[in-house]
């Protein structure tokens, strides 16, 4: 399938993320696997974005050898935030490392396959919870992050072709003094 300009808009805020291989971290191996088969290396999303302006957050958790590191952040087609971490795992434990803001979050992670209870095209879950919150993210079995390959999430253009950015005929973007002031930095 070829990939278009419009494709996957996910997959430019993730893309950031498997571009940090500077982090060299070293942690521990993680020996188990139970309830957490797919949890690294795969792509998280909370939902299907609506449209091209809906934000959406998004989690992925990269293992290459030793090195662990990831990112989560709030996305849509025009907007993306990103938090980039290091994270260790022992069995359902898992322990992000955030050094932008020096914090440590501990949480309990278990995945497994919710095809029958999760919304449609959905096939995973994962839930984190946190001392006080509990998140759910979703993904598919295909939407895996192989090797030192950017993140693409097969067909999710097809599954929301409304959320794809669309301007109208003849559309002229002029940014506004706080705009081009923001873009010359």
């Amino acid at each position: 399938m070829a990939r278009s300009k419009t494709s996957n808009w996910v997959s430019l805020a993730l893309a950031a993320t498997v571009g940090i291989g500077a982090y060299e971290l070293g942690l521990f191996d993680c020996d188990s696997t139970d309830g957490v088969e797919h949890l690294a290396n795969q792509v998280w999303i909370e939902r299907l974005p609506q449209n091209d302006r809906d934000q959406i957050h998004h989690l992925v958790l990269l293992e290459q050898g030793r090195d662990r590191f990831g990112g989560f952040g709030k996305s849509s087609q025009w907007r993306h935030f990103l938090e980039i971490f290091a994270w260790h795992r022992e069995q359902g434990r898992l322990t992000l490392h955030l050094p932008q803001d020096r914090v440590r979050l501990d949480l309990e992670a278990r995945v497994w396959d919710c095809e029958d209870e999760a919304p449609a095209p959905f096939e995973l879950c994962l839930e984190l919870k946190g001392q006080k919150h509990t998140s759910r993210y979703y993904s598919r079995y295909d939407w895996v992050i192989e090797g030192d390959k950017a993140p693409h999430i097969e067909g999710l253009p097809e599954l929301v072709p409304h959320a794809a950015p669309t301007l109208p005929e003849g559309f002229e973007f002029t940014p506004d003094a706080d705009a081009q002031a923001l873009l010359a930095h």
